[in-house]
């Protein structure tokens, strides 16, 4: 069956680059207030233009792809004779993205399948890249999902964001709140996993970035991260808090090649800047 492998933006590369290798990334949206048009998540809003407008205090929101291009998008698939599409979008937790695509993919007449891996960036990246590969191996779909079904089960996000201005001012986290975790110099760890259906939820709050890390590392090795796991750090414009996690987090686990790419936009947006991710997942 010719099948078509769909995800968006939330997966961290540009979509010019995914095409190269067979897939197809649509654009998420980022929206600036009081303006009447959304940018698109790279296309017209790389990384750096984000970051800026985070730094002058806009506080933008992002939306899914334009419903325009995803239906154009699967339309055009079916006129090049593809039978299915196998998305792996921003997980539902997060977005609406996977309900847009499953109605376009009804529209065109389109064989949909799906798998929420409950967290974007990284991890996202790693699914579908893998699901494109193990369809050219001839692994049958039903396979590639149950793969990757199961794998996603046991995945983890730790997000510690360090602009707690910026939840603040996003509605995220009240005024008192914020002022008090600054007095008292507390961390807030956020967690986007399977255990909360990918949505994001509070793991801990603790005192000091550092301390915070050190949590996140005991969690991995309670959890039974081994070299059967790869492991990354995302980082919004803070290198230097995403070296520290990766001198922590090697010394924990000496054997792994632990990588650093930048936190994926739709996501900075909401968290602000000098904000560390940490994910970790089993190797499909």
């Amino acid at each position: 069956m010719k099948t078509a492998f769909i995800t968006d933006s939330s997966c961290g590369v540009h979509p010019d680059i995914l095409k190269e290798k067979g897939i197809v990334s649509l654009p998420l949206q980022i929206i600036l207030p009081n303006e009447d048009k959304a940018l698109l998540d790279f296309v017209d809003a790389p990384l750096e233009t984000v970051y800026q407008y985070i730094e002058q205090g806009i506080m933008m929101s992002t939306s899914i792809p334009p419903l325009g291009l995803i239906e154009k998008t699967f339309k055009n698939l079916k006129k090049e004779n593809y039978e299915a599409v196998f998305c792996i979008p921003i997980n539902p937790g997060l977005s609406s993205c996977y309900n847009a695509l499953r109605l376009a993919a009804l529209e065109a007449g389109l064989e949909f399948h799906h798998v929420d891996v409950y967290m974007p960036s990284v991890f996202e990246l790693y699914a579908i890249t893998r699901a494109k590969e193990m369809y050219d191996e001839g692994i049958s779909l039903d396979d590639i999902e149950n793969r990757i079904r199961e794998v996603s089960k046991n995945a983890m996000t730790f997000l510690i964001p360090n602009d707690l201005d910026h939840l603040k001012k996003g509605g995220r986290l009240t005024p008192l709140a914020a002022t008090l975790a600054g007095l008292l110099k507390i961390k807030p760890i956020l967690k986007i996993d399977g255990s909360c259906e990918g949505k994001i939820d509070v793991f801990d709050k603790i005192r000091t970035f550092n301390k915070a890390v050190d949590c996140v590392v005991n969690e991995l090795q309670k959890r039974g991260v081994d070299e059967s796991w790869n492991i990354a750090i995302a980082h919004s414009k803070g290198m230097e808090h995403a070296q520290l996690t990766k001198d922590k987090l090697q010394a924990a686990f000496p054997n792994h090649e632990i990588e650093i790419v930048e936190l994926v936009s739709v996501i900075s947006v909401h968290t602000g800047l000098d904000s560390v991710g940490i994910q970790a997942y089993q190797k499909i």
